[in-house]
């Protein structure tokens, strides 16, 4: 997995600088913070951002997350990005204690949403690296699945280490494209 970005882990709680313009690796700016760089907060969401949430989702044109959908657990999380006070983006995991056909037993990198205008600038990645990093205190191997097309979220996944493990038709109930296009099982260790 790649944890370069990542600039500070504080039990659950990451912040992190993420690029706003393409194409500059900040690896190259000899330790230094361009001007254009945004501080985020990577946090557990808690129940009092079901609203912001919401919005997120209504904006994203996506189904509307629920409090049950954003509640802990202790065998699921669930992260807020905050960038300037707002959420601009948020993301969960799924644990399945049973095998389901041919998906194992185990963690499962959830639904991610983030607000359209901070589409590409990381957030994605950085809300994934923390999900695993939850993950990777629970168990070495995590599971993720996405419609074939999906290239954005595929290409994403592959970069931290995700490897195909199938394609389905279904995979624990879902369906791609009302069962139009396949699903891709992905899996990365420790």
């Amino acid at each position: 997995m790649n944890h370069g970005a990542l600039t500070a882990l504080q039990g659950r709680r990451m912040r992190q600088r993420i690029r706003v313009r393409p194409g500059i690796d900040q690896r190259s700016l000899d330790g230094g913070v361009p001007e254009y760089a945004v501080l985020m907060l990577i946090r557990e969401a808690t129940s009092d951002d079901l609203a912001a949430v919401e919005d997120l989702c209504d904006a994203s044109d996506r189904p509307r997350w629920t409090a049950a959908m954003i509640a802990q657990s202790e065998h699921r999380v669930v992260f807020a990005a905050v960038s300037d006070d707002q959420v601009v983006g948020v993301a969960k995991t799924h644990f399945h204690p049973e095998p389901d056909g041919a998906a194992p037993a185990g963690h499962y990198l959830g639904g991610v949403v983030v607000t359209p205008n901070s589409r590409r600038l990381g957030i994605g990645s950085a809300l994934t690296a923390a999900r695993l990093e939850w993950i990777w205190a629970q168990s070495p191997s995590a599971y993720y699945f996405a419609n074939e097309h999906n290239t954005a979220s595929i290409q994403m996944h592959e970069a931290l280490g995700f490897r195909p493990r199938g394609r389905f038709k279904e995979i624990r109930g879902v369906t791609a494209d009302d069962g139009q296009a396949e699903l891709i099982l992905f899996e990365v260790s420790r």
